[in-house]
């Protein structure tokens, strides 16, 4: 009898490598849409120009390198629909060609290819055409969702992606299929609306102690205005922040594999770019926030990972070195 001897993971479901990257696709299909219809002939430029640069690098540096061709699973595809998504539609077509054969060849190829870079190769490619050519790659305007038809189209948009952030509900889909871990989007979303809420709740009651206002009726409305959504908070509900939530920051490659370190790495995403989009704005705040929180990616996942068997997990390794601070006489021992 003959045995096969592989090494682990093994396959336990029947999804593949292509079938999540044309899901994603097909998910995309609708902003797309809606972006051409938004933008016209500049959008249909853009996505044509970008996709053929990214397949065609990838194709080329594979003849190159005699690798095998893997055009067909629809990551070089992928990552070129995606960066063209973040490319205002006034720019030149040689700036989404560059960007298609950027992504390619130095964000996913340089660093290994699939499963092996670190950063995401559409924030790879974007950041660094965001700072060779700012002046092609700044939109004319930044979108501002203030009312309800906004999400359904938005006529500030100044990326593709901008048009509608209701259009990218097709994300919803592949986290109902397991495609994407649900950790990541839910942490970095609540962190979104849970940062500005708190902040908002702290200026009211540091504005009433201020005053010398001693009624705790009014203290228990801002609380109930802290547990409410504030009609304030679409300031950064806008189609790139959705679209960084759910398709960026879950790129597989560059976020922690294990469970614990998703949520972590989730409500890192959302502090960089609350913290980026307050103090500049929330277009380039969701790239650079996402792309920093990638660094940090690999010491999530090492922090988070399970001790082995007889060995001290991260919170009892953290407990004792506190303990180790506190004088002998008022320590007390819980874990053991």
């Amino acid at each position: 009898m003959t045995y096969i001897i592989s090494a682990p993971p093994h396959k336990k479901t029947s999804t593949y490598f292509r079938t999540l990257n044309l899901s994603k696709i097909i998910a995309l299909i609708p902003i797309c849409l809606v972006a051409i219809y938004f933008f016209g002939v500049p959008a249909v430029q853009i996505i044509l120009a970008s996709v053929l640069a990214a397949v065609l690098t990838e194709l080329a540096i594979q003849k190159a390198f005699k690798h095998k061709v893997t055009i067909k699973d629809g990551h070089a595809v992928l990552v070129g629909l995606m960066l063209a998504l973040l490319i205002p539609p006034e720019a030149p077509v040689w700036i989404p060609v560059f960007g298609g054969f950027f992504a390619i060849a130095f964000g996913k190829f340089v660093f290994g290819g699939v499963g092996s870079y670190i950063f995401s190769p559409v924030l790879v490619s974007w950041i660094f055409m965001r700072s060779a050519w700012s002046n092609h790659m700044t939109p004319l305007s930044i979108p501002n969702v203030g009312q309800l038809s906004d999400f359904m189209l938005e006529n500030g948009a100044g990326l593709l992606i901008d048009v509608s952030p209701i259009a990218l509900i097709g994300g919803l889909y592949l986290i109902y299929r397991k495609y994407i871990d649900w950790r990541i989007p839910l942490a970095f979303f609540a962190t979104m609306i849970l940062i500005p809420q708190t902040l908002l709740f702290l200026a009211g009651v540091f504005d009433l102690i201020q005053h010398g206002v001693l009624n705790p009726l009014m203290y228990l409305s801002q609380l109930f205005a802290f547990l409410s959504i504030s009609p304030e908070l679409p300031y950064a509900m806008v189609g790139i922040l959705f679209f960084g939530i759910i398709f960026l920051a879950t790129d597989t490659p560059t976020t922690p594999v294990t469970k614990t370190g998703r949520l972590i790495y989730g409500v890192l995403c959302g502090v960089l770019v609350f913290i980026y989009g307050y103090f500049g704005n929330y277009v380039d705040g969701t790239l650079y926030g996402i792309f920093l929180a990638s660094c940090a990616a690999s010491f999530i996942e090492m922090n988070t990972r399970p001790a082995p068997y007889g060995k001290d997990s991260l919170p009892e390794k953290v407990y004792k070195r506190i303990m180790e601070k506190i004088p002998e006489p008022l320590r007390f021992e819980v874990i053991k």
